[in-house]
């Protein structure tokens, strides 16, 4: 009799699920013992969630639970109430913590937050974590450090609190227009998620990149945001990210020179822009919009 045809075994399986989803807070979470992801997740944990730049499987769960710790040396999570349907466990949870370490780019506030929401897992046969989403958390913790972006305005931008603007001009070489903007509709379309992921590694909360045409020969400005943009340059000129050393190879090969280090300048045209999109906030769950 198979678990299916079950209920005896199904019972048994769920309540074996729930218990590696307590151990996970207790031990791991809670505790920092990133021991316990070799054991209950899938090396191909696929987590819906994880911190913007973490790894795919589960190095990308340490990353997350790493960087959160970092930031947060009192990060806790707290079960409210935890249930189990099939292969699935979902629990209503709280998050508390102090902004004490370097999140996402954001220096240490040293402002505590108190965030609930839902967290959903999927579990495999061997009984091991496969999946993982959530909802209003990560976003509700975020508001609560002040952690979201403002929007356009006339007259200009507002850059994010404590925000820098840089703008740099860089040379497009004979010929290579067409591979700009090639590259650009990549980034815009099936390669977005790995771009946006990569800006948030670096800081970098606003980008715009855009073509300015001369008589002589064709410049693209690059625009950004972020909080440091020494850090930033550091952080992009350093990474070892493949995303990131894809896209400086590309950069290289229109350029000649990379936008992210060279000296800043000033212009004006039409192009690629990305903005982080707004964090969700109690008073305005829209977003804002």
């Amino acid at each position: 009799m198979t678990t299916a045809t079950n209920p005896a075994a199904w019972e048994s399986t769920r309540e074996r699920n729930k218990a590696t989803i307590r151990r996970v807070f207790a031990e791991f979470v809670n505790q920092g013992d990133s021991s316990l992801v070799d054991e209950l997740y899938r090396p191909d944990i696929v987590d819906h969630a994880g911190l913007p730049g973490a790894p795919e499987g589960a190095e990308g769960v340490k990353y997350t639970i790493a960087g959160l710790r970092e930031a947060f040396p009192d990060f806790h999570v707290t079960i409210e109430d935890i249930s189990a349907h099939d292969d699935m466990v979902v629990i209503h949870n709280t998050w508390s913590g102090t902004h004490r370490g370097e999140l996402l780019g954001v220096g240490p506030t040293g402002r505590a937050f108190v965030s609930v929401g839902i967290v959903i897992w999927r579990f495999d046969e061997e009984g091991r974590i496969a999946e993982r989403w959530e909802h209003g958390v990560a976003s509700n913790m975020f508001a609560a450090l002040g952690m979201r972006m403002l929007a356009p305005r006339k007259g200009g931008r507002r850059t994010a609190e404590g925000g820098r603007s840089v703008m740099r001009t860089v040379t497009l070489n004979n010929g290579m227009s067409t591979a700009w903007h090639r590259l650009t509709a990549e980034l815009q379309g099936p390669r977005r998620r790995e771009y946006e992921a990569s800006r948030r590694r670096l800081g970098i909360t606003h980008e715009a990149l855009r073509i300015d045409p001369r008589p002589d020969r064709d410049y693209v400005i690059v625009h950004f945001e972020t909080a440091d943009p020494e850090r930033t340059r550091k952080r992009w000129t350093e990474s070892k990210h493949p995303f990131d050393q894809w896209l400086r190879e590309q950069i290289l090969d229109i350029h000649d020179e990379d936008p992210w280090a060279g000296p800043a300048t000033f212009a004006e045209s039409a192009g690629l822009t990305w903005t982080a999109p707004p964090r969700l906030t109690p008073d305005r769950p829209d977003g804002g919009r």
